[in-house]
């Protein structure tokens, strides 16, 4: 075996377990993907990549937003390899490849060509993303990241326009190897489009709030790229006799053989899932192997799958003897962030049906909880932006004029969350 694997952890908020009684037990499972080795060629190991940017110039995309799209396209094409591959596809009512997919060689000769770029127009989303799936599809790398990353600011008027189909047609993209990253910008795109396609698509969903944050998420996302390690990376959990899965807060969908779905392993980002099990009781002393865990990848450089096993062992002590243990707070915080997770989805359902009351009690309730729950961490930055962020929603629940702001924050910072990224 020519690589090194995942590290996983399964951590419980306590070092025991009560006996004597049935009881539903937080397991937080870390997935830490491996370092890449420190070689003299880390650069030339890293996956090749096969890119095509498809950008909106619809008339909503001009001025600044244009301007920082071009310079973020730039400083993609500045980051790329001599052997990468590269393409350019611009719409508005109507798609243009601006840049035929090809070697990243002459990148004086490919910047020039984004200077071409102005807002015009309406918005040909669907099939700008189809044509960009073309591009990488015709120079698909076994063993790079093939990707499209779709840049728009409005709504897909042009062209099929169902964001059913549109996301099925993303799914039927990556089965044949071509992920689908989305960059949404301001506040008039469709995040019900492009948070999913992106989600089907085994890519990456971003927003944009401001035009001069475009050149930030270019950078993260390239980054991303360079660091995976292992895609198709499932995860199965099977609980010991009298066990059972309660929930998976991160809401992770199901594979056909029932194995939870989990994103892209990536060097430097470690992957929090968290497992609701219910225990059978058992007595003072007791040991009991809990759960059973099986992570499949298939790395980067390999075409065949790898499969790490790591398994769950508790032990059961007096209820006194377990509430004087400490708290694992790296539990308590994973627990914590994804239930704001999907709190923040309840607060757009609440929203959408216009029941506003219901979306600041739901807002509120997630305030005083985190602040609960995070009283031991108020140092920690990650603890931070999710009470700043969460005071600013409550800040603005009252103000109609921010909702649509507010909806694209609540689906992507649940979003988010539920996938680890801080």
């Amino acid at each position: 075996m020519g690589h090194r694997l995942p590290q996983i952890e399964l951590l419980t908020p306590r070092a025991k377990l009560a006996a004597g009684r049935e009881q539903t037990l937080d397991v937080l499972i870390r997935i830490t993907p491996p370092e890449p080795q420190a070689t003299a060629d880390a650069a030339r190991r890293r996956p090749a990549l096969n890119l095509s940017l498809v950008l909106d110039r619809s008339g909503s995309m001009g001025g600044a937003k244009i301007q920082h799209a071009r310079e973020a396209a730039r400083y993609c094409i500045d980051q790329l390899l001599p052997a990468d591959r590269i393409s350019v596809v611009i719409f508005d009512e109507a798609v243009e490849v601006l840049i035929t997919s090809q070697p990243a060689a002459n990148k004086a000769a490919l910047k020039e060509s984004l200077a071409h770029i102005h807002a015009r127009g309406s918005t040909a989303l669907h099939e700008a993303w189809v044509r960009g799936g073309i591009q990488v599809s015709e120079h698909l790398s076994d063993a790079g990241i093939n990707r499209v990353l779709l840049i728009t600011d409005g709504q897909a008027n042009v062209g099929l326009t169902n964001a059913d189909e549109i996301v099925t047609q993303s799914l039927n993209l990556h089965r044949r190897g071509v992920s689908t990253s989305t960059i949404g910008i301001g506040t008039d795109f469709n995040e019900d489009l492009l948070l999913p396609m992106a989600e089907s698509g085994g890519g990456n969903a971003w927003h944009v709030e401001t035009a001069d944050d475009m050149g930030r998420i270019f950078s993260v996302e390239l980054e991303g790229l360079i660091a995976q390690v292992g895609h198709t990376v499932t995860l199965s959990l099977v609980p010991a006799d009298g066990a059972r899965i309660v929930d998976l807060l991160n809401d992770f969908e199901l594979n056909e053989t029932g194995r939870y779905k989990l994103p892209n392993l990536q060097a430097g980002q470690t992957l929090e899932v968290v497992a609701q099990v219910r225990v059978p009781a058992r007595e003072a002393g007791a040991r009991l192997r809990l759960l059973d865990l099986k992570l499949g990848y298939t790395p980067q450089e390999a075409k065949s799958a790898e499969v790490v096993r790591q398994f769950l062992e508790v032990e059961f002590a007096p209820e006194e003897e377990t509430e004087a243990l400490p708290l694992n707070n790296a539990v308590v915080k994973a627990v914590q962030m994804l239930m704001n997770a999907r709190a923040r989805r309840e607060a757009v359902a609440y929203m959408d049906a216009g029941d506003f009351d219901s979306y600041r009690e739901v807002v509120s309730a997630s305030i005083a909880s985190s602040r609960s729950s995070f009283a031991p961490m108020q140092a920690d930055a990650d603890v931070l932006a999710e009470l700043s962020s969460l005071e600013a929603l409550s800040d603005t629940a009252n103000d109609r004029r921010e909702d649509q702001l507010n909806r694209k924050r609540l689906s992507y910072r649940s979003h988010d969350l539920s996938r680890s990224k801080r």
